[in-house]
C-alpha cells in the first residue's frame, strides 16, 4: 500500500508558518498568535494542545521573527523542541540551555527531522528542513534586500550579490524544494518581488508562500504569476491563520 504525504500549512503572521505533518509540527518564527474561527489563538491555545511532538525554529533575534514567550511553552508541553539560530545566543535573546543552536552550515538529526542551518542577509541564519522526501526551506530574512530606489547602484549591487552567494550556496545542496516560505517585502519599492524571483528561477519550487509582507496581501499575491511561470505553485493568502492542505 502506498502512503500518502499530508502536510497542512497556516500562515500565522509576517513570517511564521505552522506546518503539521503526519507525525509532528513545525512552527517557524513566532512572535504573535491569531484568532482561529472559534474564537481559540492558533498556537497557545490549538497548537500546544496537541499530543504530536512539536519542534520550534527560530531564524533570529529581530522582534518580528522572535517572542521570548515560546520558551514558556516547555512548561505546559514537554515534547517540545526548540531549534534557534545561533545569532539569538550570540545576542544575548535567550541562554544556553533553552534551545539548539545552529551555525550556518551546522546539521541537527533526530529520527524524525534533518535540519540544516544557511545563512541570510540580514541577521541569523535559515533553514532547510527534510521531512520524509520533502523538503522546506523557511528563509528567515534572507532576501534581496536591493532597497534600489534608497541607496547607490554599487550598495544595491552589494547586497544582491551577498543574497546570490547565499543562493548559490543552498543550490548545491539541493536543485528542488518542495515548501519554500520567502520573504515578498513591498517596502523594497518596484523590484520588491526580485528576490523572490531569483529563487524560484535558481531552485525548482513546488510549493511557494510569501512571508514579511505585513497587511499588503495584494501586493504579496502579485508573485503568484511569476511562480507559475517558473513551475511553482503560489499558495495565495488573504488572512492571518488561512490554511492549506499538501498532498
Amino acid at each position: 500500500m502506498v502512503s500518502i504525504y499530508i502536510m497542512t500549512v497556516t500562515y500565522i503572521f509576517h513570517s511564521c508558518y505552522l506546518l503539521e505533518l503526519t507525525d509532528c509540527s513545525l512552527l517557524f518564527d513566532f512572535y504573535k498568535d491569531v484568532p482561529r474561527g472559534d474564537g481559540s489563538a492558533w498556537v497557545e491555545d490549538y497548537l500546544l494542545a496537541k499530543e504530536q511532538d512539536l519542534y520550534v525554529f527560530t531564524s533570529h533575534s529581530h522582534v518580528d521573527h522572535f517572542n521570548s514567550r515560546v520558551l514558556t511553552w516547555k512548561k505546559a508541553k514537554e515534547n517540545i523542541r526548540y531549534i534557534f539560530s545561533e545569532e539569538l545566543l550570540q545576542s544575548g535573546s535567550v541562554k544556553e540551555n533553552d534551545a539548539l543552536f545552529l551555525e550556518k552550515g551546522e546539521l541537527f538529526r533526530d529520527h524524525r527531522l534533518s535540519v540544516r542551518a544557511f545563512g541570510s542577509t540580514d541577521v541569523g541564519g535559515s533553514f532547510l528542513v527534510r521531512h520524509g522526501d520533502r523538503l522546506i526551506f523557511h528563509a528567515g530574512d534572507l532576501n534581496n534586500w536591493h532597497w534600489n530606489e534608497e541607496v547607490s547602484n554599487e550598495e544595491a549591487l552589494a547586497f544582491e550579490n551577498a543574497y546570490l552567494c547565499e543562493l548559490e550556496l543552498l543550490s548545491e545542496t539541493t536543485n528542488r524544494l518542495y515548501l519554500v516560505m520567502f520573504p515578498v517585502d513591498p517596502r523594497l519599492g518596484r523590484e520588491y518581488m526580485r528576490g523572490a524571483e531569483q529563487f524560484v528561477t535558481r531552485i525548482k519550487t513546488d510549493y511557494f508562500l510569501p512571508m514579511h509582507f505585513g497587511e499588503e496581501y495584494g501586493k504579496a499575491n502579485r508573485f503568484e504569476g511569476i511562480a507559475a511561470k517558473h513551475g511553482a505553485v503560489f499558495l495565495s493568502l488573504s488572512h492571518a491563520g488561512q490554511s492549506f492542505t499538501l498532498k
